[in-house]
């Protein structure tokens, strides 16, 4: 008798113990991972490239004559700027570029050969967006600046530096901490002015659409 209890008390402990083995064990809870949210603050160098859609216009009043010169050309250089951006997303900054223009265009005008060029813009800016973590859509506008020739074979020619302005906007995103690559469009305008060429005044006004992509190195 002493023999069949002593069984049946080691046969539930095992079973006792088996069971508590089988039960669910506590899960210690996974903290979730928490992706880093791009910060746009700092200073940034980089260079661009794309086309200028332009349009220049030459008038001598006292002839009259008047010639308008449509052309796309190359357009390229280098931008630097700074970034400040605030809670809720709001990025404001400043930037400034200088670039190489191939806009050219001649034509004849009453019998005589005419060019119309544009070797440089440059341009200072105000930028404000909206940062979508890593996606920055921007507006900007400012100052803008460059070189304006026009020239008559035989007759002499008009080239000056004219400041005017300039608006649009565009698209950056930011590969990494460090990398950024951009898309721009913009309207510029240098505006119109008026030079004496052999007794004659000649009235000279340039405009144009620049679109560009580019890269920008974070610091």
């Amino acid at each position: 008798m002493k023999m069949r209890l002593a069984l049946a008390a080691l046969l539930l402990t095992s079973t006792s113990a088996f069971a508590a083995d089988l039960a669910p064990q506590a899960v210690e809870p996974v903290a979730p991972v928490v992706a880093p949210v791009y910060n746009w603050t700092g200073f940034y160098a980089g260079l661009h490239a794309g086309a200028t859609f332009g349009k220049g216009k030459a008038e001598v009043p006292s002839i009259p004559a008047r010639a308008s010169y449509d052309a796309t050309g190359f357009l390229g250089g280098a931008h630097l700027g700074y970034n400040a951006q605030f809670d809720g997303g709001f990025v404001v900054g400043l930037e400034t570029d200088i670039d190489y223009s191939s806009f050219k265009k001649s034509k004849t005008v009453l019998g005589t050969r005419t060019e119309f060029k544009n070797e440089w813009q440059g341009s200072t800016r105000a930028r404000v967006g909206y940062a979508f973590d890593n996606i920055l859509p921007y507006l900007s506008g400012g100052v803008a600046y460059g070189s304006v020739k026009a020239s008559a074979a035989g007759l002499g020619s008009v080239s000056d530096t004219r400041v005017g302005w300039t608006a649009g906007g565009g698209v950056e995103y930011a590969i990494d901490q460090n990398w950024i690559v951009r898309g721009d469009v913009r309207y510029v305008d240098l505006g119109e002015d008026s030079s004496l060429v052999q007794g004659a005044r000649v009235k000279t006004k340039f405009d144009a659409v620049n679109a560009t992509i580019g890269a920008s190195y974070k610091f």
